[in-house]
């Protein structure tokens, strides 16, 4: 049997109360379907509330789409980028202190990160991807990236 999850979009303004209409939407335990986009597609693979195979219904998801812009997803890759140059520096110093001196940037985890972030701006600052389009890629995306069976299915209405 298919679960069915519907997702109200006339008031999702920005990135948390997407999140908080998310996790109403499925149930979720202490009302949490992360807080950030690494986060979010965590939940979607199951133990927080989302149950596969489903059908994600987004209802109003133009009215969601209005607001989760382009500027949105650059201000919050923007923030990522910085997390991620803290990281990258953190990283690099714990390798080089536990004896990995020769560690070069391009071999860390961070390293990867920044240049995801690097390039989501840029997306943002082209006008070629909004915050709605990276949530939309991200759901849809589930059913490749799972285990056999774990099926997620989303409608825009």
């Amino acid at each position: 049997m298919k679960n069915i999850y519907a997702l109200e979009g006339k008031n999702r303004y920005d990135l948390d109360s997407f999140f908080n209409e998310f996790a109403k939407a499925v149930n979720a335990p202490n009302g949490y379907f992360g807080r950030d986009l690494m986060q979010f597609d965590d939940c979607l693979f199951g133990g927080f509330g989302l149950e596969a195979p489903c059908e994600i219904i987004w209802k109003e998801s133009n009215l969601s789409k209005e607001k989760l812009d382009c500027n949105m997803l650059r201000e919050y890759y923007e923030i990522e980028r910085i997390n991620c140059e803290k990281g990258l520096v953190n990283e690099l110093k714990e390798l080089h202190e536990g004896g990995r001196k020769d560690a070069k940037e391009d071999e860390c985890f961070f390293y990867d990160m920044l240049n995801i972030s690097k390039y989501m701006i840029e997306k943002a600052e082209n006008g070629e991807m909004t915050m709605f389009d990276e949530i939309v890629e991200t759901i849809k995306s589930v059913t490749n990236r799972a285990r056999l069976g774990w099926i997620v299915d989303l409608k825009l209405e």
